[in-house]
């Protein structure tokens, strides 16, 4: 899976709240200005960029339901294991009360790597290329570490956390 697709999967749970975080930081800017010793054309600038931003993380957010939404519930719960940090959940799939207790080390690592080519190719189908997240994307605050975390391979950590969770 390429590494911009990995930096948007990690940053989904935090896309969820994108929306009401924006609204209330841009709503606050605007109601505080008078205070500012800043130029009013300044703010608005600053403003208008906040409210581009908005949009663009809103729109990502989107397609990443997009794609969720066209897997089956054990892709998901595959991408939640690897992307979305919910231990509690993985724990509980991976150690019985699931399809998982009865997969081995390799049956579950060759069904996240299909799983991988699989959302790849959905991101690409639904307009989140590289080349759009590398212009749109790959040098906002949300992701700026996120991605370089996944650039210089940190996230093979997780992979080891994975081989904990299933007891290998």
């Amino acid at each position: 899976m390429k590494n911009y697709i990995k930096a948007v999967l990690y940053a989904y749970p935090l896309l969820k709240n994108v929306s009401e975080d924006y609204r209330e930081h841009i709503r606050n800017k605007a109601l505080l200005s008078y205070r500012s010793d800043k130029p009013t054309i300044e703010i608005a600038e600053y403003i208008a960029e906040e409210i581009v931003e908005k949009e663009r993380l809103e729109w990502l957010k989107g397609r990443v339901e997009e794609v969720l939404a066209k897997l089956d519930d054990v892709e998901r719960t595959l991408l939640a294991i690897r992307y979305f940090g919910k231990e509690k959940r993985i724990k509980k799939a991976v150690r019985g009360g699931s399809s998982f207790g009865a997969w081995s080390e390799r049956k579950y690592f060759r069904r996240q790597k299909r799983l991988g080519d699989k959302v790849g190719g959905m991101f690409v189908a639904c307009g989140v290329s590289e080349s759009v997240f590398e212009r749109e994307f790959a040098t906002m605050g949300i992701f700026k570490k996120i991605y370089a975390f996944v650039c210089e391979g940190k996230d093979q950590r997780i992979t080891q956390s994975e081989r904990r969770w299933i007891g290998v």
